[in-house]
C-alpha cells in the first residue's frame, strides 16, 4: 500500500514569529550601539576642535606675546606694542576679542579675566578661562628682548 505523503515539510507560523522576534531584537540593539556610536564620535569631534581652537589661540598669543616690546593694560584691555604696531586683547560678554587695527574680531575663546600682575619687576600676563565649568589660569611671564633692555637701561638715564 502506498501512502501519500499528507505532511509537508516547511516552517510553523509559532517558528517564524521567534525568528522575526529575534531578528528584531538584535536589530534593534545593533541600531542602539550605531547610534551611540556616532553620539559619541561627534561629541569627540566637538571636542577635538575645542581643542585645536584653544592650542591655536595660545600659540598665537604666546608668540604676539614674545615678538612684543611692551605690555599695558588699559580698561580691561590688553596692548601688546611690537614694531611700530599695537595689538589689543578684551573681554567682551566672555568672548576674547582681537584687534590689530580698527575691527576687532572673536577669537572663539571664552575668558574669565585679562590682567598683568608685576612683583618684583618681573611682569605675568593673566588670562582666566573658564572650561567644562572649572577656572584654568593661562600666565605667561613677559620679558623684553636684550634690544628693549638697553633702550630702557639708556631711557633711564636721561
Amino acid at each position: 500500500m502506498n501512502k501519500r505523503k499528507q505532511h509537508i515539510d516547511a516552517f510553523t507560523i509559532f517558528e517564524v514569529t521567534v525568528v522575526l522576534a529575534i531578528m528584531g531584537i538584535l536589530i534593534g540593539l545593533i541600531a542602539t550601539s550605531v547610534n551611540r556610536f556616532n553620539e559619541q564620535l561627534k561629541m569627540t569631534g566637538d571636542l577635538n576642535q575645542e581643542l585645536n581652537e584653544w592650542f591655536a589661540f595660545r600659540s598665537n598669543l604666546w608668540s604676539e606675546l614674545y615678538a612684543c616690546d611692551s605690555i599695558r593694560s588699559n580698561n580691561d584691555e590688553l596692548l601688546l606694542f611690537a614694531n611700530n604696531r599695537t595689538i589689543k586683547y578684551r573681554i567682551d560678554d566672555e568672548d576674547v576679542m582681537r584687534s590689530t587695527g580698527r575691527d576687532w574680531q572673536m577669537t572663539k575663546t571664552k575668558a574669565e579675566s585679562i590682567r598683568l600682575e608685576d612683583e618684583n619687576d618681573q611682569t605675568t600676563v593673566i588670562f582666566d578661562f573658564k572650561w567644562k565649568g572649572e577656572l584654568m589660569t593661562l600666565s605667561y611671564y613677559f620679558e623684553p628682548d636684550v634690544k628693549n633692555k638697553i633702550n630702557n637701561y639708556f631711557a633711564q638715564l636721561k
